[in-house]
């Protein structure tokens, strides 16, 4: 499969205390999801494990069910380890596809990255869905 012309993926990443923030930009296709599922993997194999993981959608352009596969997978890590994951920026059409596939439910949605970053004193303590 050829790829010449086709979008990228790019990752980059940062973090806040104990919190990752994970930046994806572009495709999050069969192409890419090797390249989304490497960059992701160093963050668990590190002790202690990040308490948060929050993955910034906003820039994101497409998603394919292969995307969504590592998106479901990313979320079967963060359960393992005790990670809070949070996904900020979901377009419509990943949103949709959650919906669709009925794992809306289990996602933790932020619309902006200070909102799943709780910026402020107050922030309140939240459970990822499904895990009560």
């Amino acid at each position: 499969m050829s790829t010449e012309g086709a979008g990228a993926l790019f990752i980059s990443s940062g973090s806040r205390g104990n919190t990752v923030v994970v930046r994806a930009i572009g495709e999050l296709d069969y192409d890419y999801a090797p390249t989304f599922r490497r960059e992701l993997t160093g963050f668990w194999s590190t002790a202690p494990a990040p308490s948060a993981l929050v993955l910034d959608l906003t820039d994101l352009t497409f998603c394919d069910s292969t995307g969504l596969a590592e998106l479901l997978w990313m979320l079967h890590r963060s359960r393992e380890t005790g990670t809070r994951l949070i996904l900020v920026g979901a377009n419509r059409t990943l949103r949709h596809m959650l919906t669709t596939t009925g794992l809306l439910p289990f996602f933790e949605l932020a619309s902006s990255l200070e909102e799943a970053l709780g910026d402020g004193p107050d922030a309140p303590e939240r459970q990822p869905p499904g895990s009560e």
